[in-house]
């Protein structure tokens, strides 16, 4: 129980926002569904292969695990790619803060005040939050202290569920249009990303593994079914009811479809607010290690050199981390345009890196691939190789021409003025 609940909390997070939209551009209800059970089916496959690697030589992180596997340089791109996903989740809870507080300014204010009154504006209220509460703590070598609000972070990620159930019941909304088919096949890989970062937990699937009482691959079988059992549940509930309450308007970002100023939406606003603040230094954290390490590795840094330049390392990694995602958030007013890249990148630690992994096992072992087993495990590690790389090909290549269409917000309170 404590291994899923690790799993959960570790996948639960923003994707939840955007699954609505996610079964609109997949083609409705049915066409979702199964796309999301086959890549379920896939992804839990590379949770056990990553436990089976990790058993051969020990292994107890996911670093560990590709360096035996894949070596020093396929432990580098991994960092690399771990990397860029976490930068583009930042970028993501600052424009998730914009949003709120775009839908909640709106609502006191009214559309006139809003639109003519430039301190009310995302370009003014994502720097002003993210300054006064989030910038301090990214120079902190420790952000022990923001596990305390751990729960609220929960809450606040499973309170989009209960909203689109609540919606769907209480809200009419008029000329609302339900999909049967994709309007094209892109539409259909439109939902990659967006199950890439939802179910995306293969980075702590091995230390989480290596810490299991009994450590065996039925125990964690019985532990990844039933995480993305719920997983399942919770993301299927919230893309049908949100999806069926506003058909082909659903916004990106779920939330902000809803009336700021009902009392059920107001805590949930509230909750995600004070989430997306408190994610970000954890995840800037994590990021800014990881880009410190690369940098050390390319540079050729003794361990004494890498500790006399901690501080000034920090600082400058963390401010540049900060101001670059800042600026992309305040430009970026559409949360899609950036999940669609972090899924690109979540593909290669999700498929890529995995079936690689299984392949080098198995020519370990069976260098000829003599076995019939060898053969079969060895053309399915191909195969999980091919679909990530599949997904991250097709998925940047469809969100570098969506960008240059210059995708505006679906829920958009001024359509006459720039924001």
């Amino acid at each position: 129980m404590m291994t899923s609940f690790l799993l959960v909390n570790t996948a639960l997070g923003i994707g939840i926002l955007n699954f609505p939209a996610a079964y609109d551009q997949a083609g409705g209800v049915m066409y979702a569904t199964a796309i999301q059970v086959i890549m379920v089916t896939l992804m839990i496959s590379t949770m056990f292969i990553l436990t089976y690697c990790s058993d051969v030589n020990g292994d107890r992180t996911y670093h560990d695990v590709l360096y035996s596997m894949c070596g020093k340089k396929g432990q580098q791109l991994a960092a690399l790619s771990i990397c860029l996903t976490l930068y583009c989740v930042c970028v993501a809870t600052l424009i998730v803060i914009g949003d709120q507080l775009d839908s909640l300014l709106h609502s006191l204010y009214g559309t006139e005040a809003f639109c003519n009154r430039w301190y009310l504006k995302r370009t003014f209220t994502i720097p002003v939050t993210a300054i006064l509460f989030i910038l301090p703590t990214c120079f902190l070598k420790t952000v022990d202290f923001l596990g305390y609000i751990g729960s609220i972070g929960i809450f606040a990620m499973l309170y989009p569920v209960f909203l689109t159930v609540y919606g769907y019941f209480k809200l009419t909304p008029n000329n609302v249009h339900i999909k049967t088919r994709p309007d094209d096949l892109s539409g259909m890989f439109a939902m990659f990303p967006v199950l890439g970062l939802g179910y995306q937990c293969q980075e702590v699937v091995v230390p989480v593994y290596a810490c299991m009482r009994d450590r065996n691959m039925c125990q964690f079988a019985k532990s990844s079914f039933l995480a993305m059992a719920f997983l399942f549940v919770v993301y299927s509930v919230t893309g049908i009811f949100g999806y069926l309450t506003f058909g082909t308007g659903v916004a990106h970002n779920v939330m902000t479809m809803y009336n700021p100023q009902d009392p059920f939406v107001v805590v949930g606003v509230g909750a995600l607010v004070v989430k997306m603040i408190a994610t970000y230094p954890i995840l800037a954290l994590c990021g800014r290690d990881a880009a410190a390490g690369i940098y050390a590795e390319l540079r050729g840094l003794k361990p004494s050199e890498f500790a006399a330049t901690e501080l000034a390392r920090r600082c400058s990694v963390a401010f540049v981390w900060f101001t670059s995602s800042l600026l992309l958030a305040v430009l970026t007013s559409n949360i899609g345009v950036v999940i669609k890249y972090m899924g690109s990148v979540a593909s290669a630690n999700i498929f890529i890196y995995p079936g690689i992994c299984l392949l080098q096992v198995i020519l370990q072992n069976d260098p000829d691939c003599s076995a019939p087993r060898s053969r079969f495990l060895a053309a399915y590690a191909i195969l999980i190789a091919g679909v990530g790389a599949f997904c991250f090909g097709v998925v940047l290549l469809e969100a570098i021409l969506g960008s240059s269409e210059a995708e505006s917000p679906v829920h958009d309170y001024c359509p006459n003025k720039s924001l």
